[in-house]
């Protein structure tokens, strides 16, 4: 899996507030599956971040400098935002959270201060709406038409495995175990 960064929310406003309709595709993707991650829906008004740049450079940091760490800080981010409302565009919220999964918050500040990754973010960006992305998350496996949004977790098991054994109709199962049955091996969903 490569993770490459989106800019939603490009410029820096100040007055960008939740919605009605932050909050139905909150909802929405909060219910699709059992175990779906957990959304809070804020109320409509509540203070919404000012831009995405910030904590797209602070992952590409952590994803650049600190790679082993990279997977911690990105689930970091997204329970932030998704989970708890925080607004993941504040400098501090971004070194706390940092910090949280065992990242220098010196140094993280220290790139988001000098901008070093913000031209690797508008690369990538640039990179992904010449590929005709032009929403998140977009999940690109080859051989499928792209998955774009909140899909429901069948689905994406579906495409995964589909990408795994190449059968068109879905995975081959272990009678015994109920096991997926790759080439070599097995897996367990």
């Amino acid at each position: 899996m490569v993770n490459r960064n989106f800019i939603l929310v490009p410029e820096d406003r100040d007055d960008r507030s939740f919605s009605d309709y932050h909050r139905a595709h909150r909802h929405a993707a909060g219910v699709q599956d059992t175990d779906s991650p957990v959304f809070q829906i804020p109320a409509a008004g509540d203070r919404y971040p000012r831009s995405s740049l910030l904590a797209l450079e602070a992952a590409t940091w952590a994803r650049e400098a600190q790679p082993a760490v990279f997977p911690a800080f990105d689930l970091a981010l997204f329970e932030a935002f998704f989970g708890r409302t925080e607004d993941i565009s504040d400098p501090e919220v971004l070194t706390r959270l940092g910090a949280s999964v065992g990242l220098d918050p010196a140094a993280l500040r220290a790139a988001l201060v000098t901008g070093q990754y913000r031209p690797m973010v508008l690369r990538e960006y640039l990179e992904a709406t010449n590929q005709g992305i032009h929403g998140i998350p977009t999940i690109l496996i080859p051989g499928q038409a792209p998955i774009v949004g909140a899909v429901p977790y069948a689905d994406l098991k579906r495409a995964v495995v589909r990408a795994f054994t190449g059968a068109p109709d879905g995975p081959r199962v272990d009678p015994g175990s109920g096991a997926i049955i790759l080439q070599e091996g097995s897996a367990q969903f």
